[in-house]
């Protein structure tokens, strides 16, 4: 016998109100009484938010201590000159330099110091002040400026002598203007020779990295990992202009050396044979050459059209139009040949030049003595 259908018309009633309830109930707690939770792409909740804290770790601060050491000092040199109406004294260059002691000597390039008028050199800690030039040489391009200063953060100088190609350095200058700034490489070379260019002398054992380095950098630091000084930056080559990753150093030694003869001498000292001017190349492979100097001149060579009198190569009688072929069994083919053997060479050193006079070649062991101005 089929059960009555109203019987189970309250039960119906009964499961709709409950459900209806649970189904308002969790509707009311999303809405109202649970926290909401930010939206992934609310910007609020993005700037809110606090970024996880994570220690630093040895690798990311590698040279935190090396830069704190050797940035302050480091300076900006800036060099003035009277502008063109004559009324004030304008920036006309700018590069970097090295503070050697505490009582305020200073090493930069002589490229970033030459024509000057005055000069200004700005401290790590915002101090300007005006500095005298006490020695420069072009050759080796260096300068030595003088701060009355005391008390300065002096930078410590490394045996260049003992750098390895692979170790990390420290580039520190102002590039483009940019004071204080540090940029990270290695030691890419060592012992480089560049030549000569518009009127500069060849660089010599120079320092190559791949530190980032530009113009400004002229005179700062390049330094080892303990931030001791093993160069002072001084070129770079570009095809642009900007670095590229070839920037060269003048070796610590070297500028050392540069400074023990402005103390010791008042002037830099440099070796010297004694040409006072070459003649063109060209004439050795001219045949009238031959016919009114003598037979058989080399194919290769530099030839002499004047020397100093009394010099080295003077006493070892050498002179006009003869051929210098040789110098310590290296080949003297150009300038640059003949001054990068000069600039490596001590005054006092002995030296065999090998070289063609009047069809004959001879040799003749010479002793090299101090250039004069």
């Amino acid at each position: 016998m089929p059960i009555p259908m109203r019987k189970s018309i309250p039960y119906i009633f009964l499961f709709v109100a409950v459900f209806g309830g649970v189904i308002g109930g969790m509707w009311v707690y999303d809405r109202i009484m649970q926290p909401k939770a930010a939206r992934t792409d609310s910007l609020g909740a993005l700037v809110n938010t606090q970024p996880i804290e994570y220690p630093k770790q040895a690798g990311q601060i590698a040279f935190e201590a090396t830069a704190a050491k050797l940035l302050p000092s480091v300076v900006s040199v800036y060099r003035r000159e009277q502008s063109f109406w004559g009324d004030e004294m304008q920036i006309s260059g700018q590069g970097s330099g090295v503070i050697l002691t505490p009582d305020g000597y200073i090493v930069s390039n002589h490229h970033v110091v030459a024509g000057a008028q005055a000069l200004d050199v700005k401290l790590s800690d915002g101090r300007v002040m005006q500095a005298k030039l006490v020695g420069e040489d072009p050759i080796s391009d260096l300068a030595l400026l003088k701060l009355d200063a005391t008390n300065l953060p002096a930078a410590e100088l490394a045996d260049s002598d003992k750098i390895t190609i692979g170790e990390w350095v420290l580039a520190v200058g102002s590039p483009l203007g940019y004071e204080s700034t540090l940029s990270v490489g290695v030691v890419s070379a060592k012992n480089r020779d560049l030549p000569g260019d518009r009127g500069r002398a060849p660089l010599v054992g120079a320092i190559q990295t791949d530190a980032a380095i530009n113009q400004g950098n002229s005179g700062g630091a390049l330094a080892n990992i303990h931030g001791q000084v093993v160069g002072i930056n001084t070129q770079i080559a570009s095809m642009t202009g900007g670095s590229i990753g070839i920037g060269f150093a003048i070796p610590a030694n070297r500028v050392k050396r540069f400074v023990d003869d402005i103390r010791k001498h008042g002037r830099p000292r440099h070796a010297d044979l004694g040409v006072l001017r070459f003649g063109r190349s060209e004439w050795l492979r001219d045949p009238g050459f031959a016919e009114e100097i003598g037979p058989n001149p080399p194919q290769e060579g530099l030839v002499i059209w004047a020397v100093v009198p009394n010099s080295p190569l003077a006493k070892a009688g050498l002179g006009k139009l003869d051929v210098i072929i040789e110098i310590d069994g290296n080949p003297m083919i150009t300038l640059d040949n003949y001054l990068t053997f000069l600039l490596k060479a001590e005054i006092g050193q002995n030296a065999v030049v090998k070289f063609w006079q009047k069809g004959q070649v001879k040799t003749a062991t010479v002793q090299l003595e101090e250039m004069q101005s």
